[in-house]
């Protein structure tokens, strides 16, 4: 899984595929098998997920070969306003241009490659922070991060990371490196790194203008795909947050900045709409929110903690949010990660279908005044541990949840109580896991034997 389980996708591609050309679907087959590009597969995953959704709420086209040139938009629908036509197209922006990652990753291998220089296999273990500057210019407030795009380290500062680690201070003392328009502070840290959370800025994800930013010229380029749609028929754009700070928090408290010195993701949406009322009629955000409720028994509104954030930007000719938008957030499943959360653990193979699986979690109950007991166990945990992809030790850890807690099947065991039944829960296409049920209870075969508990008192 990374938003959806996969038995979920697969559903979903099971269902889209035959009403899609079949170019279409095996271009969203390849990008969601894409083991190591998260901008592909996540991608993948929401437009599949948004076409899937469209496509329950009645019929629709993808990528129609009858459009009027070649720029044919991902779907048209009457669905979604009865009576109506509508061209959509997705996009799922995230944010990378405007965190500065790539180009502070760029840097980071070129100071990993000089530490291997200095001594074999010490670029992994270096962490990277990177300093910013602000200000005001011709009255514009400025920010950036000192990291530049494009940044070819210096022989001199390659030479000093070199030297740095060859001379043994590096586990004590800490490099500073500057540049033309580069600061960054380098650790070399005891464990090993994981490559994009091993830098680190001060300067959040954040844009300083309503059109010189990404999201605005993604906008752009989605608007032309609707350039051919016929008189009469809506154009819409659906944003599928896959990592985007701007669309996480469209709509959210703090969003927007009164002191003006930056922009939000609803301020450039707005302005796009009202800058451009005849090329788009709808501009639609998608947003995984995954929360934990702060009131005691939960959200007193009775809110999923798991649910879609929608946002709706309309144009005067479609001012107000058609209903079918509501219905489309429910036939979504509940998200199983944020846009970034996902995109996180993409990176680190999280996801990988040969690798360790998405476990649920266990849940003992007892029975007939505890002397019978059932545990709902993580079957793929198991599994796992069968078919060697984690140790023993591992599989131990992970059964007491890392607390270091006393074994419960062991206690069991003590105690002289067995396995005496074993079934599945029911399978959901939602979870990435399955509950095996395990009952136990008295066994003479694992404790010492007793008189039965209603044999007559002995008489004095």
């Amino acid at each position: 899984m990374t938003v959806f389980a996969r038995r979920r996708l697969q559903c979903m591609l099971d269902n889209l595929a035959p009403k899609m050309p079949a170019e279409k679907a095996r271009d969203i087959l390849r990008r969601l098998n894409s083991k190591k590009d998260v901008n592909q597969a996540l991608p993948a995953e929401m437009e599949l997920a948004l076409l899937w959704a469209i496509a329950s709420l009645g019929e629709v086209d993808v990528e129609p070969e009858w459009w009027a040139d070649q720029k044919r938009p991902d779907a048209v629908t009457d669905s979604v306003i009865p009576g109506r036509t509508v061209a959509i197209e997705i996009a799922s922006p995230n944010d990378n241009s405007i965190s500065g990652e790539e180009a502070m990753d760029a840097i980071a291998l070129q100071i990993s490659a000089a530490a291997d220089q200095g001594k074999k296999g010490s670029g992994t273990h270096l962490y990277f922070r990177f300093q910013e500057e602000s200000g005001y210019a011709a009255g514009n407030y400025l920010r950036r991060r000192l990291a530049p795009p494009g940044h070819k380290l210096s022989d001199g500062n390659i030479e000093a990371v070199i030297a740095w680690i060859s001379s043994g201070r590096s586990t004590n003392q800490r490099l500073h490196l500057t540049g033309q328009g580069l600061d960054v502070e380098i650790e070399h840290t005891i464990h090993k790194q994981t490559r994009y959370h091993n830098i680190f800025s001060s300067m959040p994800p954040e844009t300083h203008s309503l059109e010189e930013n990404p999201l605005f010229e993604l906008l752009v380029r989605k608007s032309r795909q609707l350039k051919a749609a016929s008189p009469g028929t809506l154009r819409m754009i659906f944003l599928a947050d896959a990592g985007s700070t701007l669309l996480r928090y469209v709509g959210h408290a703090g969003e927007l900045d009164h002191t003006r010195r930056r922009v939000s993701g609803r301020e450039i949406i707005s302005h796009f709409v009202g800058t451009f009322p005849k090329r788009i009629d709808a501009i639609v955000t998608f947003s995984p929110l995954k929360e934990t409720s702060r009131f005691l028994g939960g959200d007193p509104l009775g809110r999923s903690p798991r649910r879609w954030t929608v946002s709706y930007f309309g144009s005067p000719a479609l001012p107000e949010p058609p209903e079918a938008l509501s219905k489309l957030a429910l036939i979504l499943p509940e998200p199983h990660y944020e846009g970034y959360q996902a995109r996180s653990l993409f990176r680190q193979g999280a996801f990988s279908p040969t690798g360790h699986g998405q476990y649920l979690g266990m849940t003992i109950r007892g029975k007939a005044g505890f002397k019978e007991f059932s545990v709902e166990f993580p079957a793929r945990m198991l599994l796992d541990l069968l078919a060697g992809r984690t140790s023993e030790e591992q599989f131990r850890r992970r059964l007491a949840g890392g607390s270091g807690n006393e074994n419960i099947f062991k206690v069991w065991l003590d105690k002289g109580l067995t396995i005496s039944g074993a079934e599945m829960a029911p399978r959901s296409d939602d979870e990435d896991d399955d509950h095996l049920i395990l009952h136990f209870t008295d066994d003479p075969a694992a404790r010492e034997f007793r008189l039965p508990q209603d044999l007559p008192a002995p008489k004095e």
